[in-house]
């Protein structure tokens, strides 16, 4: 049975699926749509052309469907936020929909957005991706799935952090960051695999093991971006991560985390 507290206001037109709890004092626009069991706590603000999925949670304060903060924004044109399920949305979380007409901004299952957090227009989130407090991804950003981008880290617009890579606390990047590696500072190296990460999402002991010799030719090695990608090619085994790092790199449009100088270590 849906539940909508008294203060709250529930505009004509918006769509509740099943067992919907809105809390006190929530806004739910007349273009939102929520999915089965999905639940506001309190003074949550839902705007735009928002679909939710199913099971998402969200804490007070949190801003989910705004108008994009872009100067060529038409505030008459109709774009979108489409959000998949079992996500939770913290305080003060921010997601704002398309800046183009017709454009969207896309979250995927199982997300946790931590306080503070934002999410630009017209990004793709994946799935089981993590933001920490205060982690920001600029408009047109793209998040691919089980990556976390720690604490005040901020990620440039159109830039794209793989999967599973860890961005560690307070870091900037204007370029793209590897999948599979933790990387730090401002545009900074891919110090490490992320093994915490890997192991715990069951890949082998094998697989871990091609990765990390990945590393060490990519990033320990002090070559060029083509002769480490050839150097890869030739000495590895071309199972679907060492594919999937190529395929990263070669499809970088803004660049990507540089291979480590000798100087740099």
């Amino acid at each position: 049975m849906t539940k909508i507290h008294p203060t709250a206001i529930v505009e004509p037109g918006a769509v509740l699926g099943e067992n919907v709890e809105i809390g006190p004092y929530c806004y739910v626009g007349p273009h939102v749509r929520l999915g089965a069991g999905c639940r506001l706590i309190a003074q949550c603000h839902l705007t735009g052309y928002t679909t939710f999925g199913e099971n998402n949670l969200i804490h007070p304060f949190a801003t989910i469907g705004g108008e994009p903060q872009d100067h060529s924004f038409d505030p008459a044109s109709v774009s979108y936020l489409k959000i998949g399920d079992h996500n939770v949305f913290h305080e003060n979380v921010t997601l704002h929909r398309g800046t183009k007409a017709e454009s969207e901004t896309v979250v995927g299952n199982h997300c946790l957005f931590m306080a503070g957090s934002h999410v630009g227009h017209n990004s793709r989130i994946g799935n089981n991706v993590i933001l920490v407090n205060c982690a920001m991804v600029g408009g047109y950003g793209q998040i691919f799935d089980n990556a976390i981008l720690s604490g005040l880290v901020a990620i440039h617009q159109f830039c794209r952090v793989g999967r599973f890579a860890m961005v560690s606390g307070g870091s900037v990047f204007s370029v793209d960051v590897p999948p599979f590696m933790i990387c730090e500072g401002r545009n900074g190296h891919a110090r490490a695999v992320n093994l915490v990460g890997l192991r715990r999402a069951g890949f082998t002991s094998e697989t871990i093991r091609v990765i990390r010799d990945l590393h060490k030719i990519f990033f320990r090695n002090g070559l060029s971006v083509s002769n480490a990608i050839a150097e890869v090619r030739a000495k590895l085994p071309q199972i679907p991560e060492v594919l999937e790092f190529i395929e990263f790199y070669e499809s970088a449009s803004r660049g990507i985390t540089p291979p480590e100088r000798p100087d740099h270590r």
